[in-house]
């Protein structure tokens, strides 16, 4: 029997950073081995939630529904939106115009589509982390890796 799951989708901050350890850990994970473990502060800092997944029970099957391109995109990614001003996830593109004006002054009358600053999410890439039953699973260069992210003094 196999029991269908929620997952939690983390991206890599790498995409918000020139240089920095987000930058450098993406990097990293291209050319070397998945690493064990991060600390929970560490997974803070250089993660962050973008939205919970229903009905999934492996992380490929979230990587093909997060992927532009894979002609299995799901509802949800292509109309998630990020609003870079204020580093917030908006769920609709109606909703991202709606956020624009209410928040940062766009005047929907006069302008058409999307400000510039509301964008479609990026799709999956290496270094991100989707969590299913409590297992880090890390994209990796070739497949996912299983990561351990505790507190400092934890095992």
């Amino acid at each position: 029997m196999v029991l269908i799951a929620e997952a939690t989708v983390y991206y890599l901050n790498w995409d918000r950073e020139q240089r920095g350890d987000a930058a450098q850990l993406f990097h990293d994970l291209h050319i070397e081995d998945t690493p064990d473990r991060l600390s929970r502060e560490e997974f803070d800092q250089l993660y962050c939630e973008v939205i919970q997944v229903d009905g999934v029970d492996n992380p490929e099957q979230v990587w093909e529904q997060w992927n532009r391109g894979s002609r299995r995109e799901s509802e949800a990614f292509l109309s998630l939106r990020y609003c870079e001003r204020c580093d917030t996830y908006i769920e609709g593109i109606a909703e991202g115009v709606t956020h624009a004006v209410q928040n940062h002054g766009y005047d929907a009358l006069t302008e058409t589509g999307e400000p510039d600053y509301v964008r479609g999410e990026r799709s999956m890439s290496v270094g991100d982390i989707v969590v299913i039953d409590g297992t880090y699973y890390v994209a990796a260069s070739i497949g996912w890796d299983e990561i351990c992210i505790n507190r400092e003094g934890d095992n």
